[in-house]
């Protein structure tokens, strides 16, 4: 079964979104240890097995961004991979571990990824596709004049990155989305929840105007 929105809560910071929190599924992971910035293989397999395949999953902070490897790891059809990231996600490291910043680099043994294609500004946006795609976005894209997130980010505005995404919302399939790139001071939250709530209208379309406000909201232990 997949699921509509599912948040994947580390640090607590979709506690301070609650309009997203009200139409999400919401997984606290907060009791985690050892997952920031980089993972080992039994807590990936971990979360694997705790959450579901969804149409859109938020990851919070951008230090956990290598969990999009786990939604890539559920898609059985050839895909290509489209990222917007002000990092490149795929550095060569000799380690046992999964990072944020080479996440890419062990998503392309995966079998059905054909493709991966990263876009910083909106002109790096690929025009002809082969496959269906997974869209994974970072929000360090963003320049900091618009949101601060407490490390290096882009020169993207926030419409660019909308308008970026509904051009590929609109040209091709997507199985998947993932979000990440949240800000780590709570006076930047609302902000970054109003970002999130435009992308998920975008994505979700139809479904994102049905739902209520009154629609229910789980937090998961393991």
């Amino acid at each position: 079964m997949e699921e509509d929105v599912l948040l994947l809560d580390f640090e607590g910071v979709y506690l301070f979104q609650p309009r997203l929190l009200e139409r999400s599924k919401h997984f606290d992971l907060r009791h985690l240890r050892s997952v920031k910035y980089m993972c080992d293989e039994t807590t990936l397999t971990l979360v694997g097995k705790l959450v579901e395949r969804a149409k859109v999953a938020f990851l919070g902070d951008s230090a956990y961004h290598h969990f999009s490897y786990v939604f890539l790891t559920f898609i059985d059809t050839p895909f290509e991979l489209v990222v917007f990231d002000n990092h490149r996600d795929d550095m060569k490291k000799a380690s046992t571990l999964l990072t944020c910043d080479g996440w890419i680099r062990a998503a392309q043994k995966l079998r059905n990824l054909q493709a991966v294609h990263i876009v910083r500004r909106k002109n790096d946006l690929p025009g002809c596709l082969k496959h269906p795609i997974y869209l994974s976005i970072d929000k360090d894209v963003l320049s900091d004049r618009f949101l601060k997130l407490g490390w290096s980010q882009g020169s993207m505005k926030p419409e660019e990155l909308l308008e970026a995404v509904e051009f590929l919302r609109e040209k091709f399939e997507i199985v998947g989305v993932d979000i990440s790139g949240e800000p780590r001071d709570a006076l930047e939250m609302t902000r970054s929840e109003e970002i999130n709530l435009e992308l998920l209208k975008i994505i979700l379309k139809d479904e994102f105007s049905r739902a209520t406000l009154k629609s229910s909201s789980h937090c998961h232990h393991v």
